[in-house]
């Protein structure tokens, strides 16, 4: 799960590099994306504008924590 809460760090660019990072990979596991503050919004349409079946957006910390417990109890770990 990524919680970003954004002052310094604009979310803008960390939805940029989340994309640069996962561009071309299988992800293994689900990401869940949350994102709140400088920039969130245009942070989250570039997540928005780039989906991957492996990435989940929520608008709150306590839906993401959710969101992550459900996945990953789904998961298949080694």
């Amino acid at each position: 799960m990524i919680n970003i809460f954004g002052g310094i760090t604009r979310c803008d660019l960390v939805a940029e590099g989340i994309i640069e990072a996962t561009k071309g990979k299988e992800l293994v596991w689900p990401i869940i994306i949350r994102l709140d503050g400088t920039n969130s919004l245009e942070g989250l349409e570039i997540l928005k504008a780039n989906p991957n079946e492996k990435i989940f957006i929520e608008e709150s910390m306590d839906s993401a924590a959710k969101l992550a417990v459900q996945k990953g109890l789904k998961c298949q770990f080694s």
